[in-house]
């Protein structure tokens, strides 16, 4: 007999997969089980879903927003390719789809699931009166100007 926290895997899966388009046939065959249970599992895991958002737990929409952001995307670069690249609608197009590109990262970044990496450093508090100290800052910034030309 399977643990509650087998089923409502389970569950969250089959909602997965449901959120995906697969139909209530396919879901039963992947999971190896009865068209009826998996309607028994969407159930569980809608549940589970409105707990989880009772609670105040913000990232648990994340996958909805995320989804959003990702089908704007997707949308503004559809629109785009159909567009005169040389027009203001093209840019426009690119740029909405910047935009969401930005939001999506921001929801990943806030959720843990991607590295948040600074764009700018800023260093203060060098005593550059120091020789050694000013070597130093040499050597880093031209390490950095190194790398930054083989990436380029």
């Amino acid at each position: 007999m399977a643990t509650d926290h087998e089923v409502n895997e389970k569950a969250m899966l089959a909602m997965s997969l449901r959120r995906q388009n697969m139909t209530i046939p396919k879901i039963a065959l992947y999971l190896g089980c009865k068209e009826r249970y998996v309607h028994t599992l969407l159930a569980r895991a809608r549940k589970l879903w409105s707990l989880l958002a009772d609670a105040g737990d913000t990232k648990a929409r994340i996958g909805e927003t995320l989804a959003a952001f990702e089908e704007n995307e997707r949308m503004a670069l559809e629109k785009f390719a159909k567009a005169n690249p040389n027009s203001n609608v093209a840019v426009a197009y690119l740029n909405a789809a910047r935009d969401a590109r930005k939001e999506i990262k921001r929801l990943l970044q806030e959720a843990g699931l991607m590295t948040k990496v600074p764009e700018e450093l800023n260093i203060t508090n060098i005593p550059m009166e120091k020789a050694e100290a000013r070597a130093a800052t040499r050597e880093y910034l031209k390490t950095i100007n190194e790398l930054t030309e083989k990436n380029d």
